[in-house]
């Protein structure tokens, strides 16, 4: 049975009086959504918290992101008010097909408050970190721009910072994203993230120029997140800032673009206009030509990355562990990137409520346990549905196709068989 939103008074006060843990001394590196939730769960159990961050400025660069009742229902318990906050509230999702625009399956969220307990939202991925900046903030949470952290000492536990300053505490959770300078340290063994092969290029479109063609204005109007499936590639968008902002992933196999490449390690680059996806797209339905000749210039090329899975989260130490991206990167079709960070830092708040410095290690030991495996099919389903989604036409596009519309284990949509959906958006991390 899916819990219903409730305030408790430990939650938002911060105090859980039957609480016997130690309040601990907290290192997190990074500031990113991931690391912002941790800190500000921890803090709200009176534990002190520093975070350390390497760029100079706060901030998230990308576009859109979901928030799913999954999260939506540990945010609202943390006091995280996402009242005032420009946002979009989903109908579902919408898949069609690439040529025609032909409608394969709706997926209707239905009432995901009564149903899975939490709103579904869609938001700009900046608007959000914002909100969560602040909610530390206010909390009382350090948090130091321009620390790049260049050493580890897991043993002690400290780092040292690029300037040579070193800084301790009782435990480091690190979410310094996939591309993360420390999971390695963890291994014992060098893990570096596996190129899919996909890329991804994040486009915004005001709201206006969507409006203003009559083609083009539900997909405005009509808060879906809609689909184009196609060869070698899929198109998603969806409203976000209630409406202000269009928001446009196109996702292809890098073997089918002609455009500015990635050098060495690049993961992101600055596209300066829209010619190749023009190019691209043509023979795509009318829509999908309209919102890519809509891009216009300097929008987002990320290159995506995945992981084989982790075998340690925490560090044979026991004084530190892994936290979102940095242990379990999403590929963005399952939209759950954030959640799953989300959930990670649920795990590790309830944890340590009665950790102590003694018991520390055996208590990451835990969070792993309880993590590892519904991160593990998040992950898995994210690759299958790259895969479902890119099909050229043929025998498995017509499979694809004819299962989409049931509620059965094998539509290939994951949320598309309802005991999966329940799965993945009724879950309580705190509940365990």
């Amino acid at each position: 049975m899916v819990q219903k939103l409730e305030t408790n008074g430990d939650y938002v006060n911060g105090h859980d009086e039957k609480s016997p843990g130690d309040k601990l001394n907290v290192l997190v590196v990074g500031a990113g959504i991931g690391g912002l939730l941790v800190a500000i769960g921890l803090r709200l159990d009176g534990h002190k918290v520093l975070i350390l961050e390497q760029s100079p400025t706060f901030g998230e660069v990308g576009a859109g992101l979901r928030i799913p009742p999954n999260s939506f229902k540990i945010l609202y318990r943390w006091g995280i008010d996402l009242t005032y906050m420009k946002k979009t509230y989903s109908n579902g999702n919408r898949f069609l097909r690439f040529d025609s625009g032909e409608t394969l399956a709706n997926m209707p969220h239905g009432i995901p408050e009564w149903d899975f307990g939490g709103c579904y939202l869609m938001v700009h991925r900046a608007d959000y970190h914002a909100v969560l900046l602040q909610r530390a903030f206010d909390l009382g949470v350090e948090i130091r721009k321009s620390s790049r952290v260049d050493e580890y000492d897991f043993d002690a536990p400290a780092v040292t910072l690029q300037t040579g300053e070193r800084v301790e505490g009782d435990v480091i959770i690190v979410a310094d994203g996939v591309q993360s300078k420390a999971r390695t340290l963890f291994q014992g063994h060098e893990l570096p993230p596996i190129d899919t092969g996909d890329i991804s290029y994040r486009i915004l479109i005001p709201g206006q120029d969507v409006l203003a063609d009559p083609e083009l204005r539900d997909l405005l109007s009509q808060p879906w997140v809609t689909s184009w499936c196609g060869p070698d590639a899929h198109v998603i968008g969806y409203p976000i800032r209630g409406g202000e902002i269009y928001n446009v992933i196109c996702c292809c196999s890098a073997r089918s673009m002609r455009d500015q490449k990635f050098v060495g390690d690049e993961t992101k680059l600055v596209i300066s206009d829209n010619e190749e996806l023009v190019r691209r797209f043509a023979g795509w339905e009318p829509r999908v030509r309209k919102i890519v000749s809509l891009a216009g210039k300097d929008f987002l090329k990320w290159r995506l990355f995945d992981l084989d899975l982790v075998d340690h989260w925490v560090h044979p130490s026991g004084k530190a562990a892994l936290l979102g991206d940095a242990v379990h990167p999403m590929l963005p079709y399952m939209a759950s990137g954030a959640a799953m960070a989300c959930e990670d830092a649920a795990v590790l708040r309830k944890i340590f409520q009665t950790a102590t410095k003694q018991n520390l290690p055996a208590a990451l030991q835990r969070y792993q346990k309880i993590r590892q495996p519904r991160a593990s099919v998040v992950q898995k389903a994210g690759r299958k549905l790259q895969d479902a989604y890119h099909l050229s036409d043929g025998k498995e596009q017509q499979d694809r196709d004819a299962w989409i519309t049931k509620d059965d284990e094998k539509n290939p949509i994951f949320w598309g068989y309802k005991a999966r959906r329940e799965w993945l958006f009724g879950h309580d991390a705190e509940n365990f």
